[in-house]
């Protein structure tokens, strides 16, 4: 969105986007210059992966999906730092998911698991 013009005016929902990124008003769309946002997206698009790149080059991986808990630090406001695997204890194995008791697996499966569709995004009524 900054790429685009974004400044955060926080008005997205309003139809009075300043810039004209989100605007449905004719008058506003003149000031998003489709050409000139292109290139810079895509600019911003190919940093993006040149970092992404670097960051998974840094952690000796080939590939982005090699990424797990395990590589990604956080310092907390005590300045400890740990593995996002050791904050969350999320572990599963090979197969839990598929079992038809998930009782055994961290909270955040139990409960949310069940509710994901392949089919949609959206929550189940």
């Amino acid at each position: 969105m900054f790429a685009l013009g974004c400044i955060q005016a926080q008005h997205c929902h309003t139809g009075h986007c300043p810039t004209g990124v989100t605007t449905q008003d004719p008058v506003r769309q003149r000031a998003l210059v489709v050409p000139d946002k292109a290139e810079r997206v895509f600019n911003f698009h190919q940093m993006t992966l040149k970092a992404l790149k670097e960051l998974v080059q840094a952690a000796g991986l080939e590939h982005p999906g090699e990424i797990t808990p395990h590589h990604i630090m956080r310092r907390s406001d005590d300045d400890r730092v740990a593995t996002m695997a050791q904050l969350m204890r999320l572990r599963l194995h090979t197969g839990d998911l598929l079992k038809p008791d998930l009782s055994a697996l961290p909270f955040v499966y139990q409960h949310l698991w069940p509710l994901a569709r392949a089919e949609s995004f959206t929550l189940p009524k």
